[in-house]
């Protein structure tokens, strides 16, 4: 798509139709401009209060185009404290909330960059270099269902704790190692 800035001179006639009581609509016409450039132009280079002035709308605009793009380098200290916290096992999330001057993005960036540094620092990395992978939980199969009994469909003289030997059991099984923790509580007792 074809942009192009406003120049000097259109800002100082967009400041002398507004003078001359044209809308904006009749400027955008005049300089072959689109409404909404006009508009823009007026919204982001008045100063509040106050109606529009061409000095003003170049100074600002030549400010904002000068303090856009890559902003300021991120100084050596700071990437030597990323690297500290880095080793320190902290994720890059963590980093860019402890110091405020580097973003998760320019972390991750810094690390690319150079295939040495992200070999280096990978083994301190979460996922170790690894993409991320949305997990599925698992589906539970109709042969494990027949087991399971709703704590509501226990027999009342259970309820009632009089006799021992009524045990009650929970389970939680990890999915990574396969590992699971099981939990018995003897009703009578418990």
């Amino acid at each position: 798509m074809y942009y192009n800035h406003l120049s000097r001179k259109e800002r100082y006639q967009i400041f002398v139709l507004l003078q001359a009581g044209k809308n904006k609509k009749e400027i955008a016409q005049l300089l072959n401009r689109h409404p909404s450039t006009i508009s823009r132009e007026i919204k982001r280079n008045s100063k509040p209060n106050q109606a529009y002035q061409a000095h003003d709308a170049v100074t600002l605009a030549r400010k904002r185009r000068k303090n856009s793009g890559n902003g300021k380098p991120i100084e050596s200290s700071v990437w030597r404290q990323v690297e500290k916290y880095l080793m320190l096992y902290y994720s890059p999330e963590q980093i860019a909330a402890r110091l405020k001057k580097v973003s998760v993005q320019s972390i991750y960036n810094y690390l690319y960059q150079n295939k040495a540094r992200y070999e280096q620092f990978k083994p301190y990395l979460r996922r170790k270099g690894k993409a991320y992978r949305h997990c599925k939980a698992p589906s539970i199969k109709e042969g494990d269902r027949r087991y399971k009994r709703s704590i509501k469909q226990r027999p009342s003289y259970v309820e009632s704790r009089k006799t021992r030997g009524h045990w009650e059991g929970d389970t939680i099984i990890s999915r990574k190692d396969k590992q699971a923790l099981v939990t018995l509580v003897e009703r009578k007792t418990g």
